[in-house]
């Protein structure tokens, strides 16, 4: 009689009706067999309608899933299910005639395991889940996934960090690549500088300078320091290089500059935490909740294989999360632990803790992660050979589309993002961490010029100095003479201080004249050339009758006089 559309017929009634889903008692059936009743049968859409019409069907959900699925308790002992999971399933109900029922399972995880919500699927103890599940593989084979209600992103919970990821101070405008390139350009320049002069010198001759490479160096710094130089290339070649590095220098400080300036204004904050395998790699101890498509995939798949890796060593661990037990989670934050859960049910976890505190200086003291690092669709799910999903799918379908599921999921969330990873209402102070790097570029100048001063005072207590080897072939166009000057006069008695360019000079003022002994190879006996220093006269002390050795320098204007 219920495929009949047009039972009951009038001649009975409402009293003596039986239910169409139950059979009716013999006399009944003689009744209606002798009557002229005939039965019209329904089509496919009223039988699914009728179909659970009477029926009370067990439901089985999370108990601790806020605000998609929880469970109350009632006096009697009743189990209420609420969330938006049930909202649907009250819909279902007024269009089915259903009643049921709500069941709690034992263990809350997706695994396969005694006392599991698929377990009690699998065996058939249940009809539905009615709960946020995940679409998760593997699970094909034993049960039967409903419409696809919506996505969820899975992201990190974390306490906010005081710097930025990108750095912080003087190092932030670049990056690392960018900072060792500088190092490196400023280590070969100097180099390539010389080496240009010397082949230049080589090739064309000996017409024009070579500036050693030390003095290269420091100017390839001075440019860097905008410092200038005294530096004067007599060569095209050797202007060009300068010219060039010092637009190179130019254009990089400019772009220093500005970004170090937007940096401490209007910096944007990074997390450093961008994708699942920075958390294995740094070792960071993490949670996360039984229950969630984390713990199943960790567990089984391979698409979270870092996790597992980092859960083997003891950094993860899955448990129980229930969102009223801010205090539990705080702790477990504050110390540095990282939880991974869905974005939506984080999202009401933040409100829940900035609504609960009261100090405004205390507020954004935690963020989340921008990049999902994990995205799965959410379901309801039945039994394999279930007959309830062609019947809830088209009315679940037109939640879907209508936009319900969505609005029901952010409905009690406000539009503004909770605690933004970039805090614009917050003024950007400049922090004495800013200037850690500043610091260390004092400590290391003033570590640099202590031993500096440590080997002038080594070089002035032990007499140790440097030599001038003035008889190894030098490019000054001059060097021919000068070493026509040490082969007739002998070196310079006169100490040259290496790491002291004052004494070099006090010692050059503060001489009368300078000593020059003649080699013994020259000759046997032993001569004494005495040299004013002040004037352009000279003066000969000899104490043999032997020609002056002056005689064939005069009139060779060419000749300059040794210098200091």
């Amino acid at each position: 009689l219920a495929l009949c559309t047009n039972w009951p017929p009038p001649n009975i009634t409402e009293t003596t009706l039986p239910p169409p889903w139950k059979w009716i008692s013999e006399h009944k059936a003689k009744y209606i067999n002798n009557s002229e009743y005939q039965c019209d049968l329904k089509n496919n859409f009223q039988i699914q309608y009728e179909i659970l019409r009477g029926k009370r069907l067990k439901i089985a959900t999370f108990p601790n899933s806020k605000p998609l699925s929880w469970v109350t308790k009632e006096i009697n002992g009743t189990l209420i299910g609420h969330g938006i999971a049930f909202e649907i399933v009250e819909t279902l109900r007024q269009r089915y005639g259903f009643t049921y029922d709500v069941v709690i399972p034992t263990r809350e995880t997706l695994l396969n395991e005694n006392g599991s919500i698929i377990y009690m699927l699998v065996n058939g103890e249940v009809d539905m889940a009615a709960a946020f599940i995940p679409v998760l593989p593997g699970l094909d084979e034993i049960v039967k996934w409903g419409i696809e209600l919506t996505q969820f992103q899975y992201v990190v919970l974390m306490k906010r960090p005081k710097e930025s990821a990108t750095g912080s101070g003087l190092l932030a405008p670049f990056e690392i690549e960018v900072w060792l390139l500088i190092l490196i350009s400023l280590i070969a320049v100097g180099p390539i500088i010389y080496g240009i002069m010397m082949l230049r010198h080589k090739l064309c001759g000996y017409d024009s300078g070579v500036y050693p490479i030390p003095t290269c160096i420091w100017f390839v710094y001075g440019a860097l320091m905008k410092q200038g130089s005294s530096l004067n290339p007599d060569t095209d070649s050797a202007r060009l290089i300068f010219a060039t590095w010092w637009i190179f220098i130019m254009i990089l400080t400019s772009f220093y500059t500005a970004n170090l300036t937007a940096f401490l204004t209007l910096s944007k904050f990074t997390l450093p935490i961008k994708r699942i395998e920075d958390i294995a790699s740094n070792e960071y101890r993490w949670i996360s909740s039984e229950g969630s498509a984390v713990e199943y995939i960790v567990k089984v798949d391979n698409d979270l294989k870092p996790l597992r890796q980092s859960m083997l060593e003891g950094n993860g661990q899955f448990m129980v999360i229930n969102i009223d037990e801010i205090d539990t989670i705080l702790n477990y934050i504050s110390s540095g632990t990282l939880l991974l859960h869905d974005k939506n049910w984080l999202n009401f976890l933040m409100l829940h803790i900035e609504r609960s505190i009261t100090d405004d200086k205390e507020r954004c003291r935690y963020v989340l992660t921008t990049d999902p690092y994990l995205t799965r669709s959410m379901s309801f799910i039945y039994p394999k050979h279930s007959i309830l999903p062609p019947l809830f799918n088209p009315i679940m379908l037109s939640y879907m589309e209508s936009g319900i599921v969505r609005h029901l999921q952010t409905k009690d969330l406000p539009e503004a993002v909770i605690c933004p990873l970039n805090l614009g209402s917050k003024e950007r102070q400049l922090r004495n961490s800013d200037l850690y790097t500043t610091y260390a570029v004092v400590v290391c100048g003033f570590s640099m010029a202590a031993a500096v001063f440590t080997l002038e005072l080594l070089s002035r207590r032990t007499g140790w100095f440097a030599s001038a080897d003035l008889a190894r072939g030098s490019h000054d166009p001059h060097s021919g003479m000068v070493r026509c000057e040490i082969a007739v006069f002998g070196k310079p008695s006169k100490t040259i201080y290496p790491f002291s360019h004052r004494d070099n000079v006090m010692n050059a003022a503060s001489a009368t004249h300078f000593v020059f002994h003649k080699s013994s190879s020259s000759s046997s006996s032993s001569s004494a050339f005495v040299v004013n220093a002040r004037g352009t006269d000279t003066t000969i002390a000899s104490d043999s009758s032997s020609p002056s050795p002056f005689s064939w320098l005069k009139g060779k204007s060419s000749l300059r006089p040794f210098q200091y």
